[in-house]
Formats: structure tokens, C-alpha cells, sequence
């Protein structure tokens, strides 16, 4: 898990102009993950840690080759932009969030999808 130090300029004040202590981030973590592949369900399930985030603070958006993820814990935010390893269906994948651990599944794309034949 990488820890880089929040620079101050990215701090958002309140009503009052004060500075919010509750929402500020003073880490941005990179969370431990792994991926497997499975080539007979043709299936990417990557497991990313995120301890002690609750589910309404996960940010989670799939493309055809990769994920961004964004997570909030008090004054920790877990991040990562990254490569499924082939490309996926981001219409079938799916996510499960419990004690602390996101499950990430993608289904990887058929390279004949919307294939054309052609008769000779």
C-alpha cells in the first residue's frame, strides 16, 4: 500500500471560510489488490482492501480495458486507475462490498461479438 501526503491547496472550506477538519484529506492511499483470471467462465475477479470504508463512500466506473476507484475513509482517500489485462464488458461487471474487501467481477468480451459472416 503506497501513502503519499495530501497537498493543503486541495482543502475545501466550510460556510464560515474555516477550513473543514472532518472531510480533509491528509493520505492518498493506493489499496492493496489481486486479480485472477478465469479463461473457462471467462471472468477477471479482482479483490481490492479497503478497511474500515463504508459502501455509500466507493466510487467505482468500468471502461472496455480498465477501472478508477475512489474511496473515502475519515482522513483517507484509496485510489486506483487500473488495467483489467484484456478487454472486458463493463455492462456485465459487477461488485460486492463486505468486511472491508471489494470483489470486482468482469466478464472479458468474446473477440467474435458482432463478428459478420461472410459466405463464400
Amino acid at each position: 500500500m503506497a501513502i503519499v501526503e495530501s497537498e493543503s491547496k486541495n482543502l475545501k472550506n466550510n460556510e464560515n471560510g474555516e477550513v473543514d477538519q472532518e472531510n480533509k484529506i491528509y493520505y492518498r492511499v493506493f489499496p492493496d489488490m489481486t486479480s485472477r483470471l478465469d479463461y473457462e467462465n471467462r471472468k477477471i475477479e479482482v479483490e481490492v482492501s479497503l478497511p474500515g470504508v463504508s459502501k455509500q463512500n466507493i466510487e467505482l466506473k468500468v471502461l472496455p480495458t480498465w477501472f478508477h476507484l475512489k474511496a473515502n475513509r475519515n482522513h483517507i482517500e484509496y485510489g486506483a486507475n487500473q488495467c483489467f489485462g484484456k478487454n472486458v464488458v463493463p455492462e456485465k461487471t459487477t461488485a460486492k462490498y463486505e468486511n472491508g474487501l471489494l470483489k470486482i467481477t468482469a466478464h472479458i468480451k468474446d473477440p467474435f461479438d458482432g463478428a459478420r459472416e461472410i459466405t463464400v
